[in-house]
């Protein structure tokens, strides 16, 4: 009877803790579905290999979403047009939790489409050495990395897309091997075998002892010049140019220290000053006796044009100074 009991008590056990495990998944599951969910889409114009659903998507480091859809743009897009001049961009689509990208639900769309314009991008990223590949979303030069061109309204939040390292790679190195294939490899290793001959003819054709020759003279002048550059370093007159200059230097100083000099500048500031105040009171001279000093010149310029009459008249009659009679006298009462 009591093993019964003890089996039935285990039985009860087991249920209990199967019913708990499963209550806690359901939990678990019910708080991640009823979690507010931001679907966002992007287009990537290449390869996307190593890139599936489920992959979590960060930023800068930190997962805020994974991958829920990967398709072509042409299967959800531009159905109005042949398949043939549909864009062939990979469309990658993706939650992301907005409790991570700004405190209130409702402006959620509102930032990120100010983050896009500062630069946001998405870019598929390779994680460690086991090249498990997830979108990675971080801020780039907004001018260097532009949007793939698009001319419909994208269903969800769109942010453009930057292309990897490993993509941006791959382009340099087309590029390079390109720029090689374009090269004429076989003119430039003609003309620098040619120059190797021509180098060799010019350098059996030198005569090396003429050419020594006159490397020797050339030292030899060279070494007359250091010599006399040494010679006149090491004369007197050069030794006693800073003697002089001090000499020079001091007599400056006491010439400028002399009293004599003192007395001639303080004189001569007197000077000025006098000179500075008769000019002041010239000015005020003139100042208070512009009427009269103008009158004066209107007398004097109008006596000038008399007197320039009156030699006019003596220069054509010389004699009607002599023959005029005498003007009669006024009578007297």
């Amino acid at each position: 009877m009591s093993s019964r009991a003890g089996y039935f008590r285990l039985g009860l056990f087991i249920v209990g803790a199967f019913a708990a495990t499963v209550v806690i998944l359901l939990a678990l599951g019910v708080g991640a579905l009823l979690r507010p969910k931001l679907m966002m889409e992007t287009y990537f114009d290449g390869s996307i290999q190593g890139l599936e659903v489920g992959a979590p998507i960060k930023l800068r480091g930190v997962t805020i979403g994974e991958v829920s859809q990967i398709s072509f743009t042409y299967a959800h897009y531009q159905k109005d047009l042949p398949v043939v001049r549909r864009a062939q961009y990979v469309m990658v689509r993706g939650w992301l939790r907005p409790d991570l990208l700004s405190a209130s639900m409702g402006d959620v769309n509102d930032e990120l489409a100010r983050f896009v314009d500062r630069g946001l991008r998405v870019r598929m990223t390779s994680q460690g050495v086991t090249g498990i590949n997830f979108l990675e979303l971080d801020f780039f030069d907004a001018d260097t990395f532009t949007p793939v061109e698009i001319d419909w309204t994208p269903e969800y939040l769109y942010i453009p897309s930057a292309p990897s390292t490993m993509t941006q790679f791959l382009q340099y190195a087309d590029n390079i091997m390109r720029r090689v294939d374009r090269m004429d490899v076989e003119s430039i290793l003609y003309n620098i075998e040619r120059f190797t001959i021509n180098l060799n003819e010019i350098v059996e054709g030198v005569d090396a002892k003429r050419l020594m020759s006159e490397l020797a003279g050339s030292l030899e002048q060279i070494h007359d010049i250091l010599k006399r550059v040494q010679g006149l370093a090491d004369s007197p007159q050069l030794a006693k140019i800073p003697e002089d200059l001090g000499a020079t230097a001091q007599n400056l100083r006491r010439l400028s220290e002399s009293p004599e000099i003192r007395r001639s500048l303080e004189g001569l500031t007197r000077s000025l000053e006098q000179l500075q105040g008769t000019v002041g009171r010239t000015d005020d001279l003139i100042a208070g006796h512009e009427q009269d000093i103008a009158a004066s010149l209107d007398n004097l310029r109008t006596m000038t044009d008399n007197l320039r009459d009156l030699t006019e008249d003596l220069r054509r009659h010389p004699g009607a100074i002599l023959n005029r009679p005498p003007e009669p006298a006024e009578l007297t009462r």
